[in-house]
This record gives structure tokens, C-alpha cells and sequence, in this order.
């Protein structure tokens, strides 16, 4: 994939990034304090940084995301509102501490766990992360030949090599930042469930009470849903994302503040969003009882806007959000890989300078068609590939807190207090709801 970035730097060296990289200054001050004292951004300087984060803001919701974000809606109404709420502050940290690792160390996040916690853990994580990545490429994929059947007429199996050619040409050649920013036209789309939820006569008082006081139900559906839930707004593929995304850009640790601007603006856009569709779906399937099946049940909740185009725009929004996410989940899986065994990595790059990330994208891309001309149910393989999400992300977000935390590694930009408190909150969060929805579904066993 060709971007607007200039030529990639040399590949890190194997061994540990030097802290000077991190420390360095002119004067005795640290750097920290230097990077503290430069000019806060002002309005123009806003407008001119939050474009990246919004993209990653809008890869989180994908139509994995807006699947799972709708199912919950539809089996438990507002009732898991509050986790929104809950994840957003956790996740804007989260995806903070990944962008500081590659500002700062100049190596993406597979690399930097390899050479800072050995190849064994690195291994480890990076599996993880490829299983949840392909499972969550492979169902958005069947969701957007799913969808694209449901207005067509057609049998979906029919869009899914064509929508796999179109991702390796945008991955692999386009000039991904200009396309996302047109996607990104297409996933506005979900900007109509705020309308479709006011339009659905929400009790708001209840959906503003449940945002803010959790309403917790010791069923194996709650709890699947929650992990769920977590696993699509937490998500692992876009920590490395994250981090060789800065790395690309080069925005370096003189830009931090902006940064963290950048990533603050579009990780609560992404919840903003995921919160009117939970009140949507569960104003219109909740409130009436409706299970989502299929891609038609899905789209039912924008009936109150749209009517009976609610099918068409919610096609249009899924293949738009596919669009933007698949690339992002192919890219984050061949960076991974890559940085596990050193290769040489890089969207910049063309073909021949990255032979084997290039071919991990690759192979992730014709693994995920695999799945998705399975016989598994879109909605279903959509769903539970944000539950595998959920599981794998508490794993790696102690590593990214280890990491940042560490001075050996960050020099004089490790982790505030505020950073540390917040990080094991949102690892604690991951673990409870994990453990509860294991020891529910042992218990009770899985929901009909």
C-alpha cells in the first residue's frame, strides 16, 4: 500500500533501541519537560491532527464492531450502556501508550515485546493477535458479501473473491490515507442511528441512567455480550496499528500532545457512535422482542430514519466500514509477524524491499476468504470473533503497560500515575468479564 508518508528509515537494529533516542536534548532538562513547554495546539492545529485518529476511530468500527454493538442492543436493551462509558477513558489510554511506543522507541509493538520480553511472550502474542485478526477479516468480509446479497438478491458467496481482490489492491497500492479519508464519507453513514435513535422514541431517562449505573445480569448472554462488547472497542489489531502508524508518520515524540489530541478525538467518536447504536437496537429490536439473525434484522433499527431503505443504507455503511477496517487488519497482521522475526516491514515500502511482509498480508487475506465462505453464520462469526478479542486483549495490554512503564525502554517518557491507575483498571475490567462470562457459560452453558 503506497502512502503520502516518506521512504521508510533504516530497520531498527535487533537489539535493544538505544534510551539516548528517547532522552536526548539540548539542555540538561528533560525531555518530557521540553516536550511540556512547546506551545499547546490551537483550533487550526486541531483541525489538522484529528484526521488520522478519526480513521482509527472509524477502523474500530468496523462491521464487526457495528454487528456486535447491535446484537447487544437487540438481546439486552441499554442495560450494557455503562461498559461504553467505562471503556471510553480506558481505551483512549490504551491506544496512547501503543502510539508512545513507536514515538518513542522507533520500533513497532511486536518488535519491542521481542526484545524486551523475549521471543517465547512475543510468540505468544502474536498468535493470539493473528487469530483474533483473520476470524475478524474473514467476518467482515462474509458481512459485506452478506449484505451486499440482501439488496442484490443474490447469493452472497458471490461478492466475497471480488471484495477480497478490491482489499489487496487498496492495501497493497492505493494510497490508503486519501481512500480512508473517503471511507470514512461511508462509514458517516452510522452517523443516522443518532437520528434513528431519537426517531425510535428511546426512554432516554432509562438509557441515560443505565450509562452511568451498571445494570448487571448473571446470564451467559450478558456476559458474552460484554466481553464482546469490550473485545470490539479494545480491540488487539489496532494497538499495533497504533504503533507502526506513528511510526510511518513520523510524528515522533516532539508530537505527542497532538497525538494524544488526534487519538482522544477518535476513540470517542467511535464510542459516541457505538452508543446511539446501542440505543437504537435496543429501541427498536429490544423493545420489541426481535433477535438479529441476519444481516435484514440488523438493519431494522435505522427503519426509523431511513424506513424502507434502512437495508440500502445499512449495506452502504458496512461495505464502507469494511473498506476501511480490512486493510488496517491485514496491514496490523503482516506488522506483527514481521516484527516478530525481524523482516523488514512497512506500507512505504513496495513489494520487493518487504517480500515477507507483504506476503503475511497476503496469505491473511486469502486465509480470511477461506473463512468466509464458510457455511458460519455472518452474525455469528462476527460476533464471536469480538468475544476472542476480548479474551486475548487484557494479555496485551499488560505488556503495553510494562513496556511504557519502563524507563529502560522509554527514557523520560514512561507512564504518569493517572496513565499506570487507568491501564490496570482497564486490565482489571478485561479479566473480570472474562472470568465471569467463562464461569457463567461453564455453569449455565451457552445461549440458545
Amino acid at each position: 500500500m503506497s502512502t503520502s508518508a516518506p521512504p521508510p528509515a533504516a530497520d531498527p537494529p535487533s537489539g535493544p533501541p538505544a534510551s539516548s533516542a528517547a532522552t536526548a536534548a539540548p539542555t540538561e532538562e528533560p525531555a518530557r519537560e521540553l516536550v511540556a513547554r512547546r506551545p499547546r495546539p490551537g483550533f487550526r492545529d486541531i483541525l489538522k491532527v484529528v484526521g488520522p485518529g478519526i480513521i482509527t476511530g472509524g477502523a474500530d468500527n468496523d462491521p464487526a464492531g457495528i454487528t456486535t454493538y447491535s446484537v447487544v442492543g437487540a438481546q439486552s436493551g441499554y442495560s450494557q450502556n455503562w461498559l461504553l462509558l467505562l471503556s471510553t477513558p480506558l481505551l483512549i489510554v490504551i491506544q496512547q501508550m501503543a502510539a508512545r511506543v513507536g514515538n518513542v522507541t522507533k520500533t513497532d509493538l511486536a518488535t519491542s515485546i521481542r526484545i524486551h520480553f523475549g521471543v517465547k511472550v512475543a510468540a505468544i502474542a502474536v498468535l493470539a493477535t493473528v487469530i483474533a485478526n483473520i476470524s475478524t477479516l474473514g467476518a467482515d468480509l462474509e458481512m459485506m458479501a452478506a449484505v451486499t446479497g440482501l439488496v442484490t438478491g443474490l447469493k452472497f458467496v458471490y461478492f466475497i473473491v471480488p471484495f477480497s481482490a478490491l482489499m489487496a489492491y487498496i492495501t497493497i497500492f492505493a494510497d490508503y490515507r486519501a481512500f480512508s479519508r473517503v471511507m470514512l464519507w461511508l462509514v458517516a453513514v452510522y452517523a443516522t442511528y443518532i437520528v434513528a435513535a431519537v426517531l425510535s422514541h428511546p426512554n432516554w431517562s432509562d438509557a441515560l441512567t443505565s450509562t452511568v449505573i451498571p445494570r448487571i445480569t448473571t446470564t451467559p448472554a450478558y456476559f458474552l455480550g460484554a466481553v464482546g462488547l469490550l473485545g470490539t472497542t479494545i480491540t488487539p489489531y489496532l494497538f499495533f496499528w497504533q504503533t507502526s502508524g506513528e511510526i510511518e508518520e513520523r510524528r515522533g515524540v516532539q508530537s505527542i500532545q497532538r497525538t494524544n489530541l488526534d487519538i482522544a478525538a477518535g476513540m470517542v467518536w467511535s464510542n459516541v457512535t457505538a452508543f446511539f447504536i446501542l440505543v437504537a437496537t435496543g429501541s427498536v429490536l429490544f423493545a420489541h422482542h426481535t433477535t438479529i439473525k441476519t444481516a435484514a434484522d440488523a438493519a431494522k433499527a435505522l427503519e426509523p430514519f431511513a424506513g424502507p431503505y434502512a437495508q440500502y443504507l445499512f449495506a452502504v455503511g458496512i461495505i464502507g466500514a469494511g473498506l476501511l477496517a480490512i486493510p488496517v487488519l491485514a496491514a496490523s497482521t503482516a506488522y506483527s509477524v514481521s516484527g516478530l522475526f525481524g523482516w523488514r516491514r512497512g506500507l512505504p515500502r513496495v513489494a520487493r524491499h518487504a517480500p515477507e511482509f507483504y506476503l503475511v498480508l497476503g496469505i491473511a487475506l486469502l486465509v480470511g476468504i477461506q473463512f468466509a465462505v464458510s457455511d458460519l453464520d455472518p452474525i455469528k462469526a462476527l460476533f464471536y470473533s469480538q468475544v476472542l478479542d476480548g479474551v486475548i486483549a487484557p494479555v496485551l495490554v499488560v505488556l503495553l503497560l510494562l513496556l511504557t512503564s519502563s524507563r529502560k525502554v522509554m527514557g523520560d517518557f514512561t507512564n504518569h500515575r493517572a496513565t499506570v491507575v487507568i491501564g490496570w483498571v482497564a486490565v482489571a475490567v478485561l479479566v473480570v468479564a472474562d472470568v465471569a462470562m467463562f464461569y457463567s457459560l461453564a455453569t449455565n452453558g451457552f445461549p440458545t
